[in-house]
């Protein structure tokens, strides 16, 4: 799998719903609240839905916002310089 910006991700290559990990980037998967990096919340996927029409279901939603939930939670386990890559945690079927 491919980033926006043609560079490869790291992240596994999946059969559907790869328009959700586009959708995640394009919208942004975390925000500053002034205190710090926080993953997008309610509101910021609310929004990002209703302007850009990228998803329109609710489980695509509440799939979106534990996605950023799920990113937010590896860039701050990635500050440590012994933590293990997300991808290499072996938390998803790997098909291959």
């Amino acid at each position: 799998m491919q980033s926006l910006r043609g560079f490869p991700s790291g992240l596994p290559k999946l059969d559907a719903g790869e328009y959700l990990i586009d959708a995640m980037f394009v919208m942004r998967p975390t925000r500053s609240n002034g205190m710090g990096e926080v993953a997008a919340d309610w509101d910021t996927i609310d929004a990002f839905a209703r302007v850009s029409g990228r998803i329109s279901e609710p489980w695509e939603a509440e799939t979106l916002f534990a996605m950023c939930e799920a990113y937010h939670k590896g860039l701050d386990a990635g500050v440590n310089p012994l933590a293990i890559a997300p991808v290499d945690q072996g938390d998803y079927d790997d098909p291959g």
